[in-house]
């Protein structure tokens, strides 16, 4: 009873805490912030942190808990705020609609975007920008569509299939507009959800897999599809290999950086957090892994083990990875690579880090339209309209 009076009292204190340390270029730049009030939560914060159930409970809550309620998805979603103009103006195109599903069995409602196959005018470009030292600093991205009024007037004339897009951890379904309309545009109708804790679906908790998966199944029957392929990233390419050993109307898997367990997940985790941070993470694993089943009244030990999963799947899979990505590293792909069909394939993208392997569009869709069969120099010869265009850079 204690701890849970505890947690109560000083869970909305460590909110405005950590709020305030995260957001430090807002606190130094703004030199109101600095006041009695603030410098006495941060002395508080500085007391917290010596207490071990404090930790342990606010990692298990920034790891376990849903992005969109935590401060740790919402610096995640500030860090690409950069793309929120193009994916508004994606958003915006004719035929591109937003919807949502309450799903009564699973307890939760899912959004989604949902593009019917047809050609939009949509072009990408993604490039890498280099430090001195030979290292990708960045990814560029350019993309251009028909300016409204222009997209729908054009169909691409051929059998619709469906295609679902599951986006990455702290992500939610715009991250991956760019690829679900130049899949549009090659026949698919393309459904991208919010997984279940992410952007404007709902759900308190994450399960690293099995739950969403049961989650896009479940979507999958309200919308009547009887056959789909799938593409998934990061945290929705482990929640495909869940779909895909559950569900038989899943068709063509493709797996893009994928997570393999929460166990494994927070050592990686820590790696890529400030030093400060990484090692309060890991001298906390074992009381955090304690305390996440309690929390959200999951098993991580069943709904986060992707590696079960795939031995279940009979059908081939193709796993992606970038080769200097510490979250899926070759070593985790190999691992999952080598279960279930002997017809699997596993390819490796040079230089690139866990969430440059998903912007750099450019170097990943070759892959993925020759494992789905698909022919784009016909789509180009398509493109015959005089509809002015609208562009996006970054």
């Amino acid at each position: 009873m204690y701890k849970v009076l505890k947690l109560q009292i000083v869970a909305p204190l460590l909110k405005i805490q950590v709020g305030v340390i995260v957001n430090s270029n807002h606190f130094f730049k703004n030199r109101r912030v600095i006041n009695k009030r603030n410098i006495t939560l941060l002395l508080s914060l500085s007391i917290l942190l010596t207490l071990p159930a404090c930790v342990s409970h606010i990692i298990a809550n920034q790891m376990v808990g849903a992005p969109n309620q935590s401060l740790v998805g919402y610096e995640l979603s500030q860090q690409f705020s950069p793309f929120d103009e193009g994916h508004n103006g994606l958003l915006n195109i004719n035929g591109v609609s937003q919807k949502s599903i309450d799903l009564p069995a699973r307890k939760i409602t899912l959004s989604f975007v949902d593009i019917p196959s047809a050609y939009y005018g949509f072009s990408y470009s993604t490039k890498t920008l280099l430090h001195v030292n030979g290292k990708v600093k960045r990814i560029t991205t350019d993309w251009q569509w028909f300016k409204s009024g222009c997209a729908n007037s054009i169909k691409t004339g051929r059998t619709e299939k469906t295609l679902v897009l599951l986006h990455g951890w702290g992500r939610n379904k715009n991250s991956l507009l760019s690829y679900g309309l130049a899949f549009a545009q090659q026949g698919y109708r393309v459904i991208i959800p919010d997984l279940r804790g992410h952007g404007n679906s709902t759900g308190d908790w994450v399960s690293f897999g099995a739950e969403e998966g049961r989650d896009i199944s479940a979507l999958m029957d309200k919308l009547n599809v009887e056959k789909y392929d799938l593409i998934g990233f990061s945290l929705g390419a482990s929640s495909g290999l869940h779909i895909a050993s559950l569900d038989a109307r899943l068709n063509q898997l493709v797996v893009v950086a994928p997570m393999h367990s929460l166990a494994q997940s927070i050592p990686k985790f820590a790696k890529q957090s400030p030093i400060w941070l990484g090692d309060i993470v890991v001298s906390h694993q074992k009381s955090v892994l304690a305390l996440v089943n309690k929390m959200s009244g999951y098993d991580y030990k069943q709904t986060s083990d992707s590696l079960s999963q795939a031995k279940l799947i009979t059908k081939p899979v193709l796993f992606v990875y970038g080769s200097i990505d510490k979250m899926s590293d070759y070593n985790l792909n190999y691992s999952l690579f080598k279960q279930g069909s002997k017809d699997n394939e596993l390819q490796r993208l040079d230089g690139l880090r866990h969430t440059h392997v998903l912007l750099h569009q450019s170097a990943l869709m070759p892959s993925i339209n020759k494992w789905l069969g698909l022919n784009t120099a016909k789509t180009q010869k398509s493109s015959r309209n005089n509809c002015a265009f609208e562009k996006f850079h970054y």
